[in-house]
């Protein structure tokens, strides 16, 4: 398997991209190749469209080591059978632990931080396919993870609401489901999108101004 190949099987498997969307940013011409390209590498290893997003919640490295076992099963649904197999290595830490509190925003001001870096790091390949702001006309680099559509705090807080338990006024939650939860709620289509520092900022004013004004600056963003 080479370096081609398990990048177009890493954005397929994780990011959720699909064959045309992978040639079109890999710079893959489907008029020269007769066809996807990507298409080509996914059937070489026995993967279908069903199989799209299956590594989502999994970390790039991890995702990187299950792809890298594929042509040593070389099966229909090797995919599963590796990840049956192999749990989430990034929400490992959370299995078996509660957290009490009085409320799901108290939970989110105790785990911001930890939200905000698991986010940042989780997308990571995806930020790095996309390379440049999705600001029309933006070509600066460096580059934000920016919630597009449901912010962080209310993401979470949703996920906290469906594994919480009722302990004498407290509520207990169960941290491992509520992060499943919470980075599975990010694998709708444009819910995040990619900024540099500036163009985050200026989100953030027009989110203070008006909803129209929100509206208008988010058409500028490229996807």
């Amino acid at each position: 398997m080479n370096k081609t190949e398990i990048t177009v099987l890493l954005y397929f498997l994780k990011a959720g991209y699909s064959t045309r969307e992978l040639d079109q940013k890999l710079g893959f011409s489907s008029r020269k190749s007769k066809g996807w390209q990507s298409w080509k590498i996914l059937k070489k290893y026995g993967l279908t469209s069903e199989d799209k997003g299956k590594l989502f919640i999994y970390t790039e490295r991890q995702s990187k080591k299950i792809i890298r076992k594929i042509p040593e099963i070389m099966a229909p649904g090797a995919i599963d059978i590796l990840i049956t197999a192999n749990r989430p290595a990034n929400l490992e830490k959370y299995r078996n632990s509660f957290l009490l509190t009085d409320s799901e925003f108290s939970l989110y001001k105790i785990l911001s931080g930890e939200t905000k870096n698991l986010i940042q790091y989780f997308f990571s390949p995806q930020k790095k396919l996309i390379g440049l702001c999705q600001y029309k006309n933006c070509k600066i680099t460096n580059l934000d993870t920016v919630h597009n559509k449901t912010d962080r705090p209310t993401t979470f807080t949703n996920s906290a609401s469906k594994f919480k338990t009722n302990l004498n006024g407290l509520l207990m939650f169960d941290l491992y489901k509520i992060f499943e939860d919470f980075l599975y709620a990010h694998s709708e289509k444009k819910c995040v999108c990619f900024l540099c520092k500036d163009h985050h900022l200026k989100l953030h004013r027009k989110e203070k101004e008006s909803k129209n004004a929100l509206r208008l600056y988010k058409r500028n963003i490229q996807w």
